[in-house]
């Protein structure tokens, strides 16, 4: 038995994965903004699996002494699923001074990664999983508009910070290996599991969001899968891609990576910037 660590596990995929973790016997830590909807997405658990070894526990990503909080806790963790997200929403700050889709969505998952470091180490498979979008197959990070310099747009505020979770799982996997860690860095995007995330959307682009969810979207279940074979599939290495099968009967399948990932000089610079806005470093 694994012990798996998912934020923003109480909805959507996140859930999702959780129940697929405890059927298979695995103890999860949901980690949630809410705590009162993570008691009631435990208790959904419980009653699908009476025996399943399910914790709560408080974090909110916007907040780096919320996450400091959660890493102080005393528990063992063999994966962590970086799976927490915002979307599509308007501009404010974070008091690192950057956009909240990119602090909640990569700078607070960099910090949790940082901090339960040394943990996931302790354990014989150590493994982060770090969940994406196809949103991030191309494309830069405006590393001097993070703040909303120059304009703001929550579209592209949102696919920054996806590009931002495939540049660090990329990078991370490459400091892995150069430094002969038994920790792996594995990278997923859940395909367009139709979630809340949608619905919540504003204007215009939540309008696209809703009609794309109709047109393409599958259950969470379906993004979970992957997400599943990422976290516990004892043949994933280092570096690996996964994605959902392309309908619901479909296995989930490793993917040949996406430009992106090779984009070394754009994941020096955000694990550089990732470190200046934390204050944590690691390998």
């Amino acid at each position: 038995m694994k012990t798996i660590l998912v934020t923003g596990a109480n909805s959507g995929v996140g859930l999702a994965l959780s129940r697929a973790l405890v059927e298979r016997g695995h103890a999860v830590i949901m980690a949630v903004r809410d705590v009162q909807r993570g008691d009631a997405a435990r208790a959904e658990l419980q009653s699908l699996v009476p025996d399943a070894s399910v914790r709560v526990e408080p974090l909110d990503l916007e907040r780096l002494d919320s996450v400091r909080a959660l890493a102080d806790r005393p528990f063992d963790v063999d994966v962590l699923v970086n799976n927490a997200a915002i979307a599509f929403e308007p501009m404010r700050l974070t008091a690192e001074g950057v956009h909240a889709q990119f602090g909640i969505n990569h700078l607070g998952h960099f910090a949790l990664t940082a901090l339960l470091f040394e943990r996931l180490s302790a354990r014989g498979e150590g493994r982060v999983v770090h969940v994406t979008s196809t949103l991030a197959k191309k494309g830069t990070i405006d590393f001097d508009g993070l703040d909303g310099t120059g304009g703001f747009s929550s579209m592209r505020a949102y696919t920054e910070s996806k590009i931002a979770n495939i540049l660090f799982g990329a990078e991370l996997a490459r400091r892995l290996r150069a430094s002969d860690s038994n920790v792996r860095s594995v990278l997923v995007h859940p395909g367009v599991p139709a979630t809340a995330m949608q619905q919540k959307a504003k204007g215009v682009i939540g309008v696209v969001a809703r009609i794309v969810s109709a047109l393409m979207g599958k259950p969470p279940s379906h993004g979970a899968n992957a997400m599943l074979e990422a976290a516990i599939n004892v043949d994933v290495q280092s570096g690996d891609l996964w994605e959902p099968g392309r309908t619901t009967r479909d296995a989930p399948r490793r993917v040949t990576p996406w430009p992106t990932m090779s984009s070394r000089e754009d994941a020096a610079r955000l694990w550089e910037r990732s470190e200046a806005l934390t204050g944590l470093r690691f390998l």
